[in-house]
């Protein structure tokens, strides 16, 4: 079980950091050489992947990375909006200065990281963003819900936003979020969450990106 884990996690990053684009193709006989694995551990990974919306298995075709659609881009967001403006109305007021100086902190290490032009960490810390405002309710349930969601933006993102889907995030909306929860303004955090989420879902296009084809590239250092 810990191989297989090790190989769902590898896959599940190249795929949320953006390196595999929606509709690479991940073909069991290659990927079991690639982490000299059997066949049938690269199957069951593959599967587990499928059931989180990251890969899709086309009769007569195979796994390929997902090709999330508008409409899946469109309920996507609606779901986080829905999800998010809770949070942060629950958060409002409610958070204690070390958990303040804790956001702050983080949105320093993300800002930096798009500011150096390392945009796969960008996205990463932007997404744990928002992870980490859905911990701090202390709801087990909304967070496994919310995370969830987040772990599949990045691919709905890339999927459907040209040319870059990072560039929404080089702004100052997390930080006028953090000093609206610090202020207790809850409307001001809501209105700032709903227009983060809009400007994002703003970003769709009818163009798609080339699907990745050097596999061993990719997992060159797993």
């Amino acid at each position: 079980m810990k191989q297989e884990e090790t190989v769902y996690q590898y896959i599940e990053k190249a795929i949320l950091e953006n390196r595999m684009p929606p509709g690479t193709r991940l073909r069991e006989v290659q990927l079991a050489d690639i982490f000299g694995v059997k066949r049938g551990l690269i199957r069951k990974v593959l599967s587990r992947l499928t059931s989180a919306k990251l890969v899709d298995h086309i009769p007569n075709v195979g796994a390929q990375v997902a090709c999330p659609s508008l409409k899946d881009g469109q309920d996507l967001f609606a779901t986080r909006q829905i999800l998010e403006q809770s949070v942060v109305r629950q958060l409002s007021g409610n958070l204690s200065h070390e958990q303040i100086k804790s956001l702050r902190e983080y949105i320093q290490q993300e800002q930096q990281a798009y500011q150096i032009g390392d945009s796969q960490k960008g996205v990463g810390l932007s997404a744990g963003f928002h992870r980490k405002l859905a911990e701090l309710t202390g709801n087990r349930v909304l967070l496994e819900f919310l995370q969830d969601i987040i772990n599949r933006t990045p691919l709905v993102m890339m999927s459907l936003s040209q040319p870059d889907p990072t560039r929404a995030c080089i702004n100052h909306d997390h930080r006028n979020l953090i000093d609206a929860l610090e202020a207790g303004d809850s409307d001001a955090a809501v209105a700032i969450m709903q227009q983060h989420l809009q400007q994002l879902e703003g970003m769709f296009s009818d163009e798609t990106p080339e699907p990745a084809t050097d596999l061993e590239q990719i997992f060159q250092q797993p």
